[in-house]
């Protein structure tokens, strides 16, 4: 290794193990990490790709998820793979599955991974019926779990970050790839993909996922990673500092990964494709998810509200009714509205949510409210407010400060509530203020997408994606201060 790259590892290592507890075993922690994630020692250190170490055949024990009706599926924590939203499953390729589990009248029964070296000890454990994971095509892992038919397509693109501090002299032209991932396979065995490339890759450790991998890119911790174009995109929404560098292959194939001794299953499951692929429900779900990224990207953008001679939005007199009603400042209700919707009363979110408030289907159970009735303005409002007055009310505690109480209530509507007390709880194990949102249980629901903190004991809810909520609380609470600081007195 050059000197050069001994300095930018030893510099990355030392910002990453200063700032992290890796493995707590008592409540006696350093410090914590905003969002952790476990290195090997591969990280830093390119070395030759061995395909055996890793990728073992599944044992020979037939399963039959046709004849039992259930399919067992590993799959990567993704927006693009699977994801739970307020207690309910989302994500592009599990709704993909879906399509053809209702067809066959199959149940999924989900598996989480965070990374590739869980998946492939899960594979080579056997009990399991596909993977799924952005998985491009290879002949590495086809070998061993063959891949079904093309599902979609997807870019692979060199990804780096702006620089908005000073760095050190970039000497190194490496590529960084996590290592043993479908795109470093993909990459070695494309004779399209010149041998200088191959020559300068960079392994990062199987044990970092590719969001947290893009999370260090736009931290600049750092300079590239070669990676596919949907997961970029929807972290590019998070971290609009990561840029898209390069387009090294255009299009290029994914698909399900299937165990070889499920009897039926991939055959069964491309016959189905065949037929569906170009169905209106499959366009349907390639296009949501398409419009994922820019979705979240909206949501997070920080928009000033315009406020035009003391009048926010036309639904002004609703929210102060309801407001009043629930016993809330009028303008914190406006300040969530501006946030979901921007006061667009038709809004509907790729994951179901709708109107001025963005309510689940299961806010509209809980009233036993017709969901197709929330497009009314006069009823979203109602029982939006209804909904964050009943989350509200179990904050409004003496512990909490005012502004925390806020903090946590607007935490819970967008995370849902279950979330937020499991951040508590790891808040009190790691000596942070449980009772504190800013730099606390922000913290902690921050790290609720690592293994290591949602399958802790104290944790009742599971994985919690935490970045748009932070950027949530934080951007409603901007809001509500300009409100508050610059409508005109007659409206307070």
């Amino acid at each position: 290794m050059s000197v050069y790259l001994k300095i930018v590892a030893s510099l990355l290592l030392g910002s990453l193990f200063l700032n992290c507890s890796r493995h707590p075993e008592s409540n006696e922690q350093q410090s914590i990490p905003v969002a952790e994630v476990s290195l090997d020692s591969t990280n830093l250190h390119p070395e030759p790709i061995v395909v055996e170490s890793f990728l073992k055949r599944p044992p020979p024990i037939i399963r039959y998820p046709l004849a039992r009706k259930t399919i067992k599926v590993l799959s990567l924590h993704s927006i693009n793979s699977y994801f739970l939203y307020d207690g309910e499953e989302h994500g592009l390729e599990f709704e993909l599955l879906q399509l053809y589990a209702n067809h066959a009248d199959l149940d999924i029964n989900i598996v989480t991974v965070e990374n590739y070296r869980q998946m492939y000890d899960s594979i080579a454990a056997g009990d399991f019926d596909l993977a799924m994971g952005t998985l491009f095509v290879n002949e590495a892992m086809d070998s061993i779990t063959p891949f079904g038919n093309t599902l979609y397509h997807s870019d692979v693109i060199l990804a780096t970050a702006e620089k908005k501090v000073p760095t050190l002299p970039e000497k190194s032209s490496s590529i960084n790839v996590i290592h043993h991932s479908p795109i470093h396979f993909w990459m070695h065995e494309n004779d399209s993909v010149g041998q200088n490339l191959k020559d300068s890759i960079n392994h990062l450790g199987m044990e970092l996922s590719k969001e947290f991998a893009l999370e260090r890119l736009a931290h600049q911790e750092f300079t590239n990673l070669l990676v596919d174009k949907h997961e970029f995109m929807i972290m590019h929404s998070y971290f609009p500092q990561l840029q898209e560098h390069t387009v090294l292959r255009r299009e290029q194939p994914v698909a399900f990964a299937f165990n070889p001794h499920s009897e039926s299953l991939k055959d069964h499951f491309n016959a189905w494709h065949a037929k569906k692929r170009n169905s209106s429900d499959y366009a349907f779900t390639l296009k949501k998810y398409n419009d994922h990224s820019a979705f979240i990207k909206s949501k997070l953008k920080f928009e000033m509200p315009a406020i035009r001679r003391g009048i926010i939005s036309p639904y002004d007199s609703l929210i102060k009714r309801y407001a009043e009603k629930e016993s809330f400042n009028w303008k914190l209700i406006a300040a969530i509205i501006h946030q979901e919707s921007r006061f667009r009363p038709s809004v509907v979110s790729p994951v179901g949510a709708y109107g001025l408030m963005q309510l689940m289907p299961s806010v509209a159970k809980t009233y036993k409210i017709n969901f197709k009735k929330l497009s009314s303005p006069d009823l979203n409002i109602a029982t939006g407010t209804k909904y964050f007055r009943w989350i509200y009310n179990h904050f409004d505690k003496s512990e909490f400060t005012e502004a925390d109480k806020i903090k946590f209530s607007l935490a819970a509507y967008n995370a849902g509530i279950g979330h937020i007390f499991d951040a508590r709880a790891l808040a009190r194990k790691y000596k942070l203020d449980p009772n504190v949102w800013s730099d606390n249980v922000e913290i902690m629901l921050l790290n609720k997408s690592s293994r290591k903190y949602y399958s802790d004991p104290v944790v009742k809810h599971g994985h919690c994606r935490g970045l748009e909520t932070r950027t949530y609380v934080r951007h409603i609470m901007q809001y509500y201060e300009h409100y508050l600081n610059f409508l005109p007195v007659a409206t307070q």
